[in-house]
């Protein structure tokens, strides 16, 4: 099991959940991204350490971006939240 702390730039813990360690990373970190912050729409992870280490659960602290696709009506294209840092760490 994976205890994760996902923060602001400025070290505010904003979201925290746990995740098991068989699962896939990106959709671990959005989940507790949204039920911690409920955002609407909800957001998925854009990105997060470097492409190889993307699908693994790096036990330690990086860097991530999360956002969403803007709907056509709307101008289309992504809109990202604020760089946070995730802490994760194995319980």
């Amino acid at each position: 099991m994976l205890k994760v702390r996902i923060c602001n730039t400025t070290g505010a813990v904003i979201a925290e959940g746990t995740c098991s360690d068989s699962g896939y990373l990106p959709v671990a970190l959005s989940g507790i991204y949204n039920a911690g912050l409920d955002r609407v729409p909800a957001r998925s992870l854009q990105s997060y350490g470097s492409p190889a280490e993307s699908d693994d659960y790096p036990v330690g602290t990086g860097r991530a971006r999360f956002g969403y696709t803007r709907p056509r009506a709307a101008g289309g294209g992504y809109a990202f939240d604020d760089e946070v840092v995730v802490h994760v760490e194995r319980t």
